[in-house]
């Protein structure tokens, strides 16, 4: 079986079922930059199949982001001021950047939160620096919970609405270049919002 296949994606989905689809999420919303696309996007297929259940998946996957995301806030919460003022300088990171990120979540942090978490490259740190902002963590929290939700299920029905597509001979694509186009979409999507708090 090719580990580039649809089908081998949703073999392993299926064998790790909604335990797996927490925990991967979980650890692809800290630091480790494993998409979400190729699990979850799998497993809204395998919820058109009938072998998994679509709010199940939907349910696990956002418990994931929400646990991945309060670790990374906890990280930041403690250590990342410490790491900034002793290492920042090799990254250039100065303690002026402290000031700003905070100026920045004071102004923006539920919008920051809410939009990081469907932003590559920004939904693996959008946590740790609203930690190291001591952006408050209830609505951290709902925020951080409502973008994970949101992502999720789109991800989810993308998955669940090429495989119903298939089942009728209406898709020309296949699941894979759907999550290839999805993952395109929401680069995009970064580079737009990016672009548009830099000029705030």
């Amino acid at each position: 079986m090719d580990i580039f296949s649809l089908e081998f994606l949703e073999h392993l989905v299926e064998k790790m079922g909604y335990v797996g689809i927490f925990l991967l999420t979980t650890i692809e919303s800290t630091f480790v930059p494993i998409p979400a696309e190729v699990t979850v996007i799998p497993a809204g297929a395998l919820a058109a199949k009938g072998v998994m259940n679509y709010w199940l998946v939907i349910a696990a996957s956002t418990l994931g982001v929400i646990a991945g995301s309060a670790i990374n806030y906890w990280l930041g919460f403690h250590y990342g001021r410490k790491l900034i003022l002793r290492y920042g300088k090799y990254v250039f990171m100065t303690p002026a950047f402290l000031d700003k990120t905070e100026r920045f979540f004071a102004k923006y942090g539920k919008l920051a939160v809410f939009l990081g978490r469907v932003l590559p490259g920004v939904k693996h740190y959008i946590a740790f620096a609203a930690g190291i902002a001591k952006m408050s963590f209830r609505p951290f929290l709902i925020y951080s919970a409502l973008g994970g939700l949101v992502w999720m299920w789109l991800l989810v029905h993308i998955g669940y609405m090429a495989e119903m597509s298939a089942e009728k001979g209406t898709s020309h694509f296949s699941s894979l270049e759907i999550i290839a186009v999805a993952i395109t979409a929401a680069t995009l999507l970064a580079l737009f919002v990016k672009n548009k708090m830099m000029k705030h």
